[in-house]
């Protein structure tokens, strides 16, 4: 098979429902990631907004922790300064002024801190004398007090804070700052003392702007509270070592003071034992990140809602494409489908482009596989192989169609696909309004079997009419060789009689013998004549194939010219069918005659005698052989040869192409009729100047071995016994009668049916036995046998016919006759039979 062109195009491309599928996935895996990336990219901008929103807390309230550290040591610093300038003042004017005059004095200088509440001096013993505020109780003592043992003892050096305390006079929480006092000589004269109230601390811490959730915390070093904003009452006077642990970056734990969770900063009070703490509540802190993570994830959850939802209107119309495609694709294999059972292969030519589309059915009818193609139609041309017989044709049609000579395309042509493949094509084009044809569609289908069908239906309805030809022609020359059976049937006899009366070397002897050899030649045509008309009854047996053609071929030998070899090739072996050896030994002679007639200058003989065994049917010149054991006889000859107008006639009935007085026509004919009796066919195979081979295919049934030859043997005779003879030719009773007489029997002779029954009626013992002929006008001899039969059931009888056959031989057993004699009779022929019917 030739290739394709190079530019044909196969259409190849995903299944519908798997490129679909491969789409939504691809789709889906894009909606996942896109809202993926958002969701990513809103979870990152959470991270980044919470960690913007610790480092903002943790500067924020570091900030605070530092700027009110800050504020508190100036605060201090402020106290110090006023107890330095009190210590100052006091030395110098205490002696100058009375006691109420250093109370007032006191007022006005402490009125400018308001973090301070009132200004307290004592002497050395510890008295409170003096008060900025007030009136000291008499004999105020606060010699126990921490400050004032550390400025006695001189432990502290400078300034001094004491712990958190309750005041005496007035019984608030406080601290005091004092400042050691001396007189003249260094000694130690007392302290004087600064009280900052803690409310008034924590109130100056509440004035500072901190936000919700948050609190501040004055600590000393030691851990222990001082102040607290927002105020705590339970944690006054308690140790949180903790706190004032952390020196470094601001942290985030559990605050011991509210046991919440909060963001913590310290930061340490200068020239001050103090530390101050900075809090915020962590879910405070975190409000702002809280919300700003509420609404992304409000944004992430609309943003991927509104992803799915167009991946899900996205899903739905690809859902309604696929339906659809599906519903196109369902149509479309229906369509295939209907067209696969139509049988069809289908073209679609677009005649502006030279455009051609195949489907595969009909790339497949032209030879080039099954798949679809798309090439131009010229490519194509070039590459499919049409019969030359059909290529005008079919261009013709095509080119009439196109012109609008014809209203449709229809033709039929061959193409080779592997062998010649015959196509029936039909088609139309479309035209434009001008007219124009500007594409063409069609079909095809394959109509090789119906053309096989119908060349084999021809050839039976030939056969069957040349079959109807014979049977009629056989059926009048049967009825002609019975009447003339009946003629020679007296020559014959009386001829043999004659020759037995006669004296050897007489010229009467002489013309007897003639008028016999002219009487026996005619006999042979009448055989002929039956043989072909199939009325002729041989018995059946099984018959030596070889045996018979090696008998014939020794006749033929004997009289074959001088110039003429016979070469011969007999290897059936014991093969062996049902039939007559008479007929096949005609078959044989036949043949033979013919292919040396045909060698009227010399040449060769060839006989093949052979046994094939079919393994598959076979269809030849003259019937159609089943698979099985054939013995295949091929008669050939080197002579003229057989013209081809001439092949199909010669097994026609007198038919021949030999001149006058040279042939009967009826060789071959016999040949035909016999083969086919026993189940044959004939090939033919003829060429002028090359000669002519015949090959007869018999069916082998059997096999048995070589038949031996038999002895001469004399002929029965009787032995007075009556035999009653029934004939309608008055000549044929004579010469029975003549013949019975001569062979020991007492004939008694009728001419008439009913008369020969009346007889037997009359006196049905008289007979021993009853010979009658079979075609009679009143009463046929098988009737006849039937009434006799009722008569005496035990009488043998004998049939005779010059035109019988195998029914007539099966209608006489069933009424129990003996035998079938067949017309003219011979004196052997008689003798045994009325030997065998008497049991002798």
């Amino acid at each position: 098979m030739r290739g394709m062109p190079e530019n044909t195009e196969l259409i190849t491309q995903p299944a519908g429902p798997v490129r679909f599928q491969r789409l939504r996935r691809r789709i889906v895996l894009l909606g996942v990631l896109i809202v993926m990336a958002f969701a990513g990219s809103s979870a990152y901008d959470g991270w980044r907004s919470y960690h913007s929103t610790l480092m903002a807390t943790h500067r924020e309230i570091n900030n605070v922790a530092t700027a009110l550290a800050e504020q508190t040591a100036w605060t201090f610093q402020a106290v110090d300064l006023l107890l330095v300038d009190t210590a100052r003042w006091y030395q110098n004017e205490s002696k100058k002024n009375s006691s109420g005059r250093l109370d007032e004095m006191l007022a006005n200088r402490s009125a400018g801190l308001t973090q301070v509440r009132l200004i307290t001096i004592a002497d050395a013993q510890g008295i409170q004398r003096h008060r900025s505020r007030g009136s000291s109780p008499p004999g105020l003592d606060v010699s126990d007090r921490s400050y004032f043992i550390a400025q006695r003892d001189g432990t502290a050096t400078g300034l001094y804070m004491s712990e958190p305390l309750i005041t005496r006079s007035e019984g608030r929480a406080a601290i005091v700052l004092s400042r050691r006092l001396e007189d003249e000589t260094g000694a130690f004269a007392g302290v004087v003392t600064a009280v900052v109230d803690l409310e008034d601390l924590q109130s100056f811490y509440a004035a500072t702007t901190v936000d919700s959730g948050s609190a501040v915390q004055l600590l000393r070093d030691n851990g222990q509270l001082l102040v607290r904003d927002p105020p705590d009452p339970d944690a006054i006077e308690k140790s949180f070592p903790q706190l004032t642990a952390l020196r470094a970056t601001p942290s985030r734990l559990t605050n011991p003071i509210d046991g919440k969770r909060e963001f913590i900063a310290t930061a340490g009070v200068r020239d001050a034992p103090l530390i101050l703490a900075v809090t915020r509540e962590e879910a405070v802190a975190l409000r702002p990140w809280r919300d700003e993570a509420i609404r992304l994830a409000a944004r992430s959850l609309v943003a991927a809602l509104l992803g799915l939802a167009g991946i899900g209107l996205l899903w739905r119309q690809l859902r309604r494409i696929e339906t659809g495609e599906e519903a196109l694709r369902a149509s479309e294999e229906r369509y295939a489908l209907a067209m696969e059972g139509a049988n069809e292969g289908h073209w679609d030519w677009d005649l502006a482009t030279d455009r051609l589309f195949l489907s595969s059915k009909m790339a497949m009818l032209e030879g080039h596989g099954q798949n679809r193609v798309q090439t131009t139609r010229t490519a194509w041309l070039a590459q499919i192989e049409i019969h030359p017989d059909d290529r005008r044709r079919l261009e013709t049609a095509l080119r009439d169609h196109l012109e609008g000579r014809t209203p449709s395309f229809e033709c039929e042509y061959r193409v080779r696909s592997g062998d010649w493949r015959w196509l029936m094509g039909r088609g139309r084009c479309l035209r434009d309004e001008s007219g124009r044809a500007y594409r063409f569609v069609g079909s095809a289908i394959d109509v090789t079997a119906q053309k096989q069908a119908q060349s084999d239906r021809e050839r039976l309805e030939a056969q069957l009419r040349q079959s109807q030809k014979m049977e009629a022609m056989g059926t009048l020359a049967g009825g002609i060789a019975h009447d003339f059976n009946n003629i020679l049937g007296a020559i014959l006899g009386y001829g043999e009689l004659a020759q037995q009366q006669s004296v050897p070397d007489t010229p009467l002897r002489r013309y007897v013998d003639n008028v016999m050899h002219a009487a026996h030649r005619a006999k042979a045509l009448v055989d002929r004549i039956l043989g072909f008309s199939r009325s002729g009854v041989g018995e059946r047996d099984h018959v030596h194939i070889q045996s018979v053609i090696e008998e014939t071929l020794e006749l033929i030998a004997a009289s074959l010219p001088a110039d003429i070899r016979l070469e011969k090739t007999l290897i059936a072996g014991d093969a062996a069918l049902i039939g007559d050896s008479t007929q096949l030994h005609q078959v044989a002679m036949n043949l033979c005659t013919n292919a040396v007639h045909a060698m009227e200058h010399g040449g060769v003989l060839h006989v093949i005698l052979e046994r094939v065994d079919l393994a598959e049917a076979q269809t030849v010149s003259r019937g159609t052989l089943i698979p099985g054991p054939y013995i295949r006889l091929v008669i050939k000859d080197t002579g003229v040869g057989i013209p081809p107008d001439v092949v199909e006639r010669i097994f026609d009935p007198f038919f021949t192409t030999r001149g006058v007085g040279k042939g009967t026509g009826l060789g071959l004919s016999l040949v035909h009729g016999i083969v086919t009796d026993l189940g044959g066919a004939i090939h033919v195979e003829s060429a002028a100047g090359e000669g002519t081979s015949f090959e007869i295919w018999l069916p082998v049934t059997t096999e048995v071995g070589k038949p031996a030859v038999e002895a001469a043997r004399q002929l029965p005779s009787g032995r007075g016994e009556t035999v009653m003879i029934v004939d309608d030719e008055p000549t044929l009773v004579a010469l029975a009668e003549e013949m019975l007489a001569g062979l020991g029997y007492e004939p008694v002779g009728f001419e008439s049916s009913p008369m020969a029954l009346q007889a037997f009626r009359a006196k049905p013992d008289r007979f021993d036995l009853v010979l009658t002929d079979e075609a009679m006008p009143e009463l046929m001899g098988t009737e006849l046998a039937r009434e006799i039969r009722l008569l005496r059931a035990e009488v043998p009888i004998i049939l005779m016919s010059g035109h019988g056959g195998a029914p007539l031989e099966q209608r006489a057993a069933v009424i129990g006759v003996k035998e079938v004699l067949h017309k003219p009779l011979r004196r052997v022929d008689l003798a045994e039979s009325l030997a065998r019917a008497l049991h002798r």
